[in-house]
């Protein structure tokens, strides 16, 4: 077996170790450390790999037990046990200012997205404050506010309209269920397999079909139809039933929100000379801008009020009645009666379908990348985003919640609101209680085209066309996933979409895995030997494992075959992973080439993929160690081999490209 590079005895054989938190303390090497201190600099290397089994003496479970039980790991997983001992005064007031914003903004837009997912409105309502009190205790980052989301809401829409609004509370449970594992097991690693182009591509299909469910009520037009195309189809195909009060007061509605959008962009007087006044008129115009939706919505109750005379139909169509009161407090249902049948819990994970898996997983998608937006250049714990977003849903379908995540409009405000802690989703959620105890009975005249009007302004902003222009100008094979995930999501479905795309996008990753650039080069040795030897110079661009091995060892075969009997020398510097399978290979390589009457040197590989290496490797492979010279050890080689002198003997250019496409 290798012994350690040039470790002193007492380093090398040392068995005796103490574990104290995240570093790891040799004991019995003092004399050797106060050697290498006295000799004026390290002779061994600064850094030395010590094998996992040598990593003290105590059990898995007690050590993961002591890492839990621990000061850091409470605050870590409760963040406000980190901010709430220095809550202040300024505090209190910027929260409460921006909570209420943000109570005034959510409760229009839950209403709206009840009706994406197929369900009453009031369950809009359900959805919007627990997330908000869960996400005080668990949130990691101050600007994010929980709540319905028109994504979840169309996630939720095929399980509600077939099985009921139990179905869409029994999927917030089972989200909650799969978020807070993958949140407690710490695999916030797996979001990182879904690519930027990938979210690109699902979130404009999704706003493309969001605003598309949205245009009946716009136009008032009735009709059943499901996706992009056949509602659109629908849509000509009735076009001529269009009500024109439902239609002035869409249209209307949808103007009037993007005018008062571009409100807040209106400043009057210069950054840093502006009088009380104009900041005043400023502040008034940002809160008119914010409060959009709500403007709309209660002009639109007040003009629908004031049109519907007792005893004569509405000129357009209306929410009508909404339950009131706080939804009963129990656990979902596992059996749910809907119609004339009966669903068990295996059937309704059936109906459900791919929105099991897809629904968390968008659910911590939407967070995540909201989170990562307003950090502000501060680390994002994924786990804890999953934590806080499954411990949301979990309780929140106890209270007749559906799906529910983060949502970027109501970040976006929240944070120009000036929040300064979480706290702000204690006042947000405490409004939306009083709005489901005290104001449903004025919800009865809110008019469906302007609900309509809030979700289609909500969503077209989430089209992404400028990402297409950053990919186009930096990557343009990245086009390939988006454009994938787009067309599936749209055309077909957005569970369907997000797999295909994101299975695309890691084919095109093994495939790059798979076909390393290899460069190969012709040197000869000047060092003043007698035997002057030429020998190819071999160095792939990164690592070669299971899926490139092949590839490379193909190269090198055609590239040694055009000079017989050189050795070959394959440079390692940038391979820093190797498995069984390159180890396998490059004994084999060694064999096959040696039969030929080739040498096969490796040098300059790190430490970690030259002990892989030398697992499985022969006798047939050399390697090249620091503190040898190259040419010496082919030097060294040359005098034990058979090879004829007129295949070594070299009188050409010190350096030439060999002519192997390796692309």
């Amino acid at each position: 077996m290798r012994s350690w590079w040039n470790l002193p005895a007492k380093l090398q054989h040392e068995d005796h170790m103490e574990e104290s938190d995240s570093t790891v303390t040799l004991t019995g090497a003092e004399n050797e450390c106060s050697k290498l201190s006295d000799s004026g600099g390290p002779k061994y290397g600064s850094i030395v790999h010590l094998s996992p089994s040598r990593i003290g003496n105590l059990s898995w479970w007690k050590k993961r037990k002591e890492r839990i039980l621990r000061k850091k790991t409470l605050l870590m997983r409760v963040p406000i046990l980190q901010w709430l001992p220095n809550y202040s005064t300024n505090d209190f007031v910027a929260d409460l200012v921006a909570g209420i914003t943000i109570g005034i903004t959510v409760i229009p837009q839950a209403l709206a997205y009840a009706t994406i997912g197929g369900l009453p409105p009031e369950y809009g309502l359900y959805s919007a404050y627990m997330g908000c009190f869960v996400y005080v205790f668990l949130g990691s980052t101050r600007a994010v506010t929980i709540g319905p989301t028109a994504l979840l809401g169309l996630l939720t829409h095929d399980g509600a309209l077939l099985m009921g609004p139990e179905a869409a509370v029994l999927l917030a449970f089972l989200t909650g269920c799969i978020s807070l594992l993958f949140g407690i097991c710490n695999f916030g690693f797996l979001i990182e397999f879904i690519a930027a182009p990938v979210i690109a591509g699902f979130t404009t299909a999704a706003a493309l079909t969001i605003g598309t469910t949205q245009i009946s009520s716009l136009l008032g037009l009735k009709f059943q139809a499901v996706g992009f195309v056949q509602t659109w189809q629908a849509v000509f195909e009735h076009i001529q039933e269009t009500q024109t009060w439902d239609a002035v007061m869409g249209f209307s509605s949808v103007a009037i929100l993007l005018a008062l959008r571009l409100l807040e962009k209106v400043r009057i007087g210069k950054d840093g000379d502006r009088t009380s006044i104009q900041s005043f008129i400023n502040g008034a115009f940002w809160l008119i801008s914010v409060s959009r939706n709500a403007i709309v919505i209660i002009v639109g109750c007040v003009i629908a009020a004031t049109l519907i005379k007792p005893g004569y139909d509405a000129p357009f169509e209306i929410t009508g009645n909404i339950t009131g009161g706080l939804p009963s407090i129990q656990a979902p249902s596992f059996y749910i009666e809907h119609g004339n049948r009966t669903y068990n819990f295996v059937e309704i994970c059936q109906n459900l379908g791919s929105a099991l898996f897809v629904t968390p997983l968008i659910a911590i998608l939407e967070s995540m990348a909201i989170a990562k937006s307003f950090a502000k250049g501060q680390r994002i714990d994924a786990s804890q985003e999953m934590i806080a977003i499954g411990t949301s849903n979990l309780l929140g379908s106890f209270v007749s919640s559906f799906p529910v995540s983060g949502s970027f409009s109501r970040t976006a405000v929240n944070n120009a609101s000036g929040v300064r802690t979480a706290f702000g989703g204690i006042y947000t959620g405490a409004l939306v209680l009083l709005a489901i105890t005290v104001l449903t009975p004025y919800f009865f005249f809110i008019p469906k085209s302007c609900l309509a009007a809030v979700i289609i302004t909500a969503v077209i902003f989430m089209v992404e066309v400028h990402l297409v222009k950053l990919v186009w100008k930096s990557r343009k094979l990245d086009l390939i996933p988006l454009f994938v995930t787009f067309s599936f999501c749209l055309f077909l479905s957005l569970e369907i979409g997000i797999i295909v795309g994101t299975a695309v996008n890691l084919a095109m990753l093994l495939y790059a895995t798979a076909r390393p650039r290899i460069k190969i080069l012709t040197f000869q040795n000047t060092s003043g030997f007698e035997n002057q030897i030429k020998y190819l110079y071999i160095t792939p661009d990164r690592s070669v494992v299971f899926t490139a091995i092949d590839y490379f060892m193909s190269t090198v075969r055609k590239a040694s075959a055009l000079y017989p009997g050189v050795p070959v020398v394959i440079d390692l510097s940038y391979v820093s992973i190797a498995d069984f399978s390159t180890a396998y290979g490059f004994d084999n390589l060694a064999e096959d080439l040696h039969k030929r009457g080739h040498s096969v040197v490796i040098t300059r590989a790190h430490p970690r993929v030259l002990t892989i290496l030398e697992g499985v490797r022969g006798s047939k492979l050399h390697v090249h160690r620091d503190g040898v010279e190259l040419d010496v050890l082919l030097q060294d080689l040359w005098s034990t081999c058979a090879i004829t002198g007129k295949y070594l003997k070299y009188k050409g250019n010190d350096t030439t490209q060999v002519p192997i496409s390796s692309k």
